[in-house]
């Protein structure tokens, strides 16, 4: 071979050295194969020729170090897997060991310290223990999307870390952050990074999920109250609790719907409730009174809230005022006070002379004082009511119900034992 020829291909392995491709390059690929095949090339032209020439010799050996030095470079723009499959596909038998650049590079990588394992996999276990909390407090709310979503999530980084201990999948992330132009292999720190970070953001979801999935089941719990499906309105409003026990606004609603369904163990204690946490709730202390008027006997306690409210008129929506009377009158009426009572029902009927429970309350007072004539027709406007239309008080549906189930029966049986005689 003359030694013109042998130049050339000397030239054109020094041209492909030169243009040896850095991380991005769109031709990083094609560049890297050239320069291998290159060096082939040469390696075939040497093998059929030889060569006299020592300074070509020295020349040849300076580039072949140059890309020894190149190894990491390449190793790292073209992926270990990529050359390991080039090698397999053009030298399956012998390789040269320009072919095992991989390798080369490898053997270059600082040794790996086992003890880095150890916080990645503490990490690690971290985030499964903070996911299995998430879970179980997610329990206490019920199944719905969003909390399977989040669940899901934390199960996906969990998994990913653990992941990335096969090396199969490092070397896929390996390619992945290749590709986005970073050069980060995930061994040692790298998986410590990861770890400390997934544990993060399985934290971050364990704190702020529930509270997301708490605010969802109070949406549904109002949008049950609004359709008077107030089981399922109670239902909801306990699971979002269940998450987020501090939600002032939800106890309240869970009062209102637990009075609705006739819960009035829970009514009664989520009311106290209300009332201690915000004094100003009329609402809640309208409705406690009249719960402890008819179930717990708590006539004191009653008087305290509504001689409070009424005192404080101005202060509340003229809606209201019935109620208030109403229930003064009524805790009067059960303590046998009947004059403050009767004044109390006279001026609730004066606030809302559609008000069926006063007109039956104030029957009961004029049957209490004997006047029998009065008190039937208390009884004739209660049924009157009652019958033309619906319960609710004011207009503001957060008020209770105006009257019980048995004083229907009770005025009707009254009316007609007046009748008989």
């Amino acid at each position: 071979m003359k030694m013109k020829d042998l130049e050339q291909f000397v030239s054109t392995y020094k041209d492909a050295l030169d243009a040896l491709p850095q991380q991005g390059d769109s031709d990083a690929m094609l560049k890297i194969m050239k320069l291998l095949i290159s060096r082939d090339e040469l390696a075939s032209a040497l093998a059929r020729g030889g060569c006299e020439s020592v300074s070509a010799l020295i020349n040849i050996d300076a580039l072949d170090e140059r890309l020894r030095n190149a190894a990491v470079t390449i190793d790292e723009v073209a992926g270990r897997s990529t050359l390991a499959n080039w090698r397999q596909s053009i030298h399956p038998i012998e390789s040269p060991w320009w072919w095992n650049l991989d390798e080369r590079a490898a053997a270059a990588e600082p040794g790996r310290n086992p003890l880095w394992t150890i916080p990645a996999a503490l990490f690690l276990a971290l985030s499964l223990s903070v996911m299995a909390d998430t879970i179980t407090t997610l329990k206490n709310g019920g199944l719905n999307r969003l909390s399977v979503l989040g669940t899901f999530m934390q199960g996906l980084l969990a998994l990913l870390v653990g992941s990335t201990f096969l090396t199969g999948v490092s070397e896929w992330l390996e390619k992945l952050f290749t590709k986005m132009n970073l050069n980060r292999k995930f061994q040692g720190r790298s998986r410590v990074v990861l770890a400390a970070t997934v544990l993060a953001l399985t934290f971050a979801i364990n704190l702020e999920l529930p509270v997301q999935v708490a605010r969802y089941r109070n949406h549904e719990g109002d949008l049950s109250f609004k359709n008077k499906e107030y089981q399922d309105a109670a239902e909801n409003y306990r699971q979002a609790l269940a998450l987020e026990p501090s939600l002032a606004a939800v106890h309240f609603h869970l009062a209102l719907s637990s009075d609705r369904i006739r819960d009035y163990p829970n009514a009664i204690s989520e009311y106290e409730r209300g009332v201690e946490t915000d004094p100003n709730n009329y609402i809640a202390a309208n409705n406690l009174a009249r719960l402890y008027i008819l179930q717990a006997r708590n006539y004191g306690g009653a008087l305290r809230h509504l001689n409070y409210w009424i005192k404080n008129l101005e202060r509340v929506p003229v809606g209201v005022h019935y109620a208030l009377f109403k229930n003064r009158g009524w805790v009067n009426f059960e303590s046998k006070n009947l004059v403050q009572a009767k004044d109390d029902l006279e001026t609730a009927i004066k606030k809302n002379s559609d008000g069926a429970a006063a007109h039956y309350l104030l029957g009961r007072v004029f049957e209490e004082l004997g006047d029998q004539a009065k008190a039937r027709q208390q009884w004739d406007q209660f049924m009157e009511i009652v019958t033309r239309r619906d319960t609710a008080v004011g207009g503001d549906e957060r008020l209770e119900n105006d009257i019980e189930p048995d004083w229907v029966a009770h005025a009707h049986e009254q009316l007609v034992k007046g009748d008989v005689k």
